[in-house]
């Protein structure tokens, strides 16, 4: 009588475990989900429109300031994960040089184009207007900080403001004196 019981148990298992795994197979897949979208893209490749345009103005008064070597290797870094797209990469070399060197302009104007390849637009305008904040008011790096304010507005569908900012980017610009 015992040898059935055990039999009985253990068939008693088995169709419990088959009828489990039966039931399971008939659970919908678990879905894995999607990831979050990633901000829309720009139109535009902004930062390579605004570097064009601030390069070919060649009527500028430059001042460039010493760099330190520690700030001038992570511009490195930056400049190398911005050619590879690695956008959250040059984020944190830009944050880490501007703890060196809180007050450079040119590193916040890198981090409002940074935020602009992202379209991510109101950290963009607080950069660049940071940077024009504390910058030059002539030369190419206050051309910079106007273009991608333009560019901000556009991207937001602020045409009034777009057209404010091209109106101080061009002013920027002194043109050279007249020689005889």
């Amino acid at each position: 009588m015992a040898m059935s019981k055990v039999f009985l148990v253990a068939c008693w298992s088995i169709t419990t475990l088959i009828v489990a795994l039966a039931l399971s197979a008939c659970q919908p897949a678990a879905t894995i989900a999607d990831p979050p979208p990633a901000a829309a893209a720009p139109k535009n490749d902004w930062v390579a429109e605004i570097r064009r345009l601030a390069a070919a103005e060649k009527s500028y008064i430059e001042v460039l300031p010493l760099s330190d070597p520690a700030v001038t290797d992570l511009r490195g870094a930056a400049r190398l994960a911005e050619a590879e797209r690695r956008y959250d990469d040059v984020e944190m070399a830009l944050a880490a040089a501007l703890a060196l060197t809180p007050e450079d302009p040119d590193l916040w104007q890198w981090r409002a184009e940074n935020d602009l390849a992202q379209a991510r637009w109101p950290d963009a305008r607080r950069h660049a207007r940071h940077s024009a904040r504390i910058g030059p008011r002539l030369g190419a790096l206050c051309v910079r900080n106007w273009l991608t304010l333009r560019a901000v507005a556009e991207g937001t569908g602020e045409s009034v403001a777009a057209a404010r900012a091209q109106t101080r980017a061009s002013a920027c610009t002194v043109p050279a004196p007249v020689r005889l």
